[in-house]
């Protein structure tokens, strides 16, 4: 089994760390990867297993400042969240007040309309009451006026009659008295 062999360099460009704080770390575990280094040509390479230490021992050291600042990002975020919330509260309030104060007016008109629609009414019942009296006074002088015009008509028809009794009356007198005239003439000339 072939064994890879890399520079502190390499591992500090993979972990995004710094060269130097990678031979701070090396320094501090100098130690524990002893055994796990090669130099050639003053230059110190390192085994996966020496890798594989550093790797653990800046992820112990990343972890807590991760954590601390995830934290900080985690309550940054909740307190913009919260500042955000409470702007949409405020003007939600703001919202609601002005809709409690559109509802007031909205209110007062529709109470003046309505007192508007019962005096409409009452005045259109009136109306109406008015126009149910004239329309039997209608009836009744419809009733009166026929019965009138019947009267009159009747009144005509005997007057009529009585000038057409006159007439025939007349008539026959005139026929009477030609009768008698021409008859006198006759009895004369004989």
């Amino acid at each position: 089994m072939k064994t890879s062999y890399r520079l502190a360099k390499e591992i500090g460009q993979e972990l995004s760390i710094t060269q130097q704080a990678v031979y701070k770390k090396i320094k501090h575990l100098s130690d524990e990867l002893n055994s796990h280094t090669v130099k050639e040509n003053g230059k110190t390479f390192f085994t996966e297993e020496a890798e594989q230490i550093l790797r653990n021992s800046f992820s112990e050291v990343t972890q807590p400042i991760n954590q601390k600042v995830n934290e900080q990002l985690r309550n940054e975020l909740n307190n913009e969240l919260i500042n955000q919330l409470r702007n949409q509260v405020s003007m939600l309030n703001e919202e609601i007040d002005f809709l409690k104060e559109q509802n007031k007016l909205l209110q007062g008109e529709n109470k003046i309309l309505q007192e508007e629609l019962k005096a409409e009414r009452e005045y259109s019942r009136q109306q109406s009451d008015r126009i149910s009296d004239l329309a039997e006074k209608l009836a009744e002088l419809t009733r009166n006026s026929q019965l009138l015009l019947k009267q009159e008509q009747d009144k005509q028809t005997l007057l009529l009659s009585d000038e057409q009794q006159k007439d025939n009356l007349l008539a026959e007198n005139i026929h009477e008295n030609k009768k008698s005239f021409w008859g006198f003439w006759r009895k004369s000339k004989k």
